[in-house]
């Protein structure tokens, strides 16, 4: 997921030379070190302090860009404050890439991003995404970028299953649209409901 969501941000900023990005001490890990190479000049590593990662970004979307923060889930918790009152409250267009997103295995406890969604899911003005595979986060992305809104996009540590997906017959490509449940499967026994990387 993370050289996924680098490379398509690092073709979007080819098409807008507005978009930014910003890390805290996580360029390899969250896929933004492609962008990095491409856009140094347009690329911010502000060290371990997500909390000002976050300020940063609304400054920039308050004069004009279009900034991308990417951070692992569980240090996106330490800005939570300036994600509600700089980015959200004044409805600034920060995109955040909350990379590994749920259970991360050999990264241990610590790095479980476990709590993201029900952290996000309250505060005001901020739309939140998760895809279920690469297509997906490259449409959310690109997505998010025409929005003029704050938004998350979470996605978990490791490989993406498109094919898996492909191999259970959903096959059939049904563009994303905000707030819209998408139907893999009918059937009349029992219901199904997952969201992400989960479906």
């Amino acid at each position: 997921y993370s050289q996924v969501f680098g490379a398509k941000l690092s073709a979007l900023a080819e098409e807008n030379d507005k978009i930014v990005g910003i890390t805290a001490a996580m360029p390899d890990g969250t896929g933004l070190s492609q962008f990095r190479e491409q856009w140094p000049c347009r690329f911010y590593d502000v060290g371990i302090a997500e909390q000002h990662a976050m300020t940063l970004a609304a400054g920039l979307a308050a004069g004009g860009l279009r900034p991308v923060v990417a951070i692992y889930s569980t240090f996106l918790q330490r800005s939570f404050d300036q994600i509600i009152h700089d980015v959200c409250l004044p409805r600034l267009p920060v995109v955040i890439a909350v990379d590994r997103a749920g259970l991360v295995g050999e990264d241990g406890p610590t790095h479980h991003g476990v709590f993201d969604i029900s952290y996000l899911r309250m505060i005001p003005n901020l739309k939140v995404m998760a895809p279920k595979d690469s297509r997906e986060l490259s449409d959310m992305l690109e997505l998010a970028l025409r929005l003029e809104e704050c938004v998350a996009i979470r996605y978990p540590r490791g490989s993406v299953h498109d094919e898996k997906l492909r191999r259970l017959g959903v096959a059939d490509y049904q563009p994303v649209e905000l707030g819209k449940a998408e139907v893999l499967a009918q059937g009349s026994d029992i219901t199904i409901v997952a969201i992400g990387s989960m479906v």
